[in-house]
């Protein structure tokens, strides 16, 4: 027993850094840019990464963030008399951020950033990947139009990269539709009572800030687009909470405005 603790003792830091020296290679391999060896090991690569450690390169991207994304839902709910009603948007971002503001350590914003990543799953895509797509088309182009045709190795990288970007929409688009169909149901839930929802339905709101030429001008002068969601059939899901700043768990109802039903 006590040659076996001493030799744990022993290869315990080597297996650490082992470990370490892989887990940062596979980070670093997830992070770069599409290239030919992510590609081949594409399989291995998301495994390792996907769900628990996925992570973006936003943090360190050129174009600074230029545009604020606030997410509404509406709710279609159950008479009485059998029929059903639709309910106004609900702003379900903003009262997040005001709860983070008052408290830094609570929970709020973590949940707001899981909502608002998952809108934007729905519609997201490597942009590296669609550029090199792009560019090889251009050059097959080209040499068709010389008289000559493309290398089959190029060709099977542009088969390649647009399966991969096809596969990333579709496995966005419906992990992403999915997480925002129950963030629905559960601000349904608490802004008009359990049991009452059959379906709901999630808008994006999208302002861009005015250009730096404009900076003199408030951000409510920039330009507001709204993107629709389909509507999606309720989920039962757990009560929606929120930290507040007196330290008590209440109904995030209680910090939303309740639209009118219409």
């Amino acid at each position: 027993m006590g040659r076996i603790l001493r030799l744990l003792s022993t290869s315990a830091p080597a297996l650490l850094a082992a470990a370490l020296c892989f887990h940062f290679a596979m980070t670093l391999a997830y992070l770069t840019p599409q290239n030919p060896l992510k590609l081949r090991f594409a399989r291995l690569i998301d495994g390792y990464m996907n769900p628990l450690l996925q992570q973006n390169w936003h943090l360190f991207a050129p174009d600074p963030i230029n545009d604020t994304r606030v997410l509404m839902v509406a709710c279609r709910l159950r008479q009485p008399d059998g029929g059903t009603t639709e309910t106004g948007w609900t702003d379900i971002t903003t009262p997040y951020w005001e709860a983070h503001l008052k408290n830094r350590l609570g929970p709020a914003t973590r949940i707001a950033r899981s909502v608002t990543g998952a809108a934007r799953l729905t519609y997201s895509a490597d942009p590296t990947s669609l550029q090199i797509a792009k560019k090889l088309d251009e050059r097959r182009a080209r040499a068709q139009a010389g008289g000559g045709g493309s290398e089959a190795s190029e060709e099977q990288v542009v088969d390649m990269l647009r399966s991969n970007v096809k596969k990333e929409q579709d496995e966005g688009f419906q992990l992403g539709n999915s997480v925002l169909a129950r963030a629905g149901s559960a601000h349904c839930d608490s802004l008009y009572g359990p049991t009452r929802t059959t379906a709901v339905r999630m808008r994006m709101a999208v302002l861009k800030f005015p250009r730096f030429s404009r900076r003199d001008l408030p951000d409510s002068k920039g330009e507001m687009t709204y993107y629709d969601f389909d509507w999606a059939p309720y989920q039962p899901v757990a009560p929606l909470k929120v930290a507040t700043e007196d330290g008590l768990q209440r109904s995030v109802a209680s910090r939303l405005p309740v639209p009118e039903e219409r």
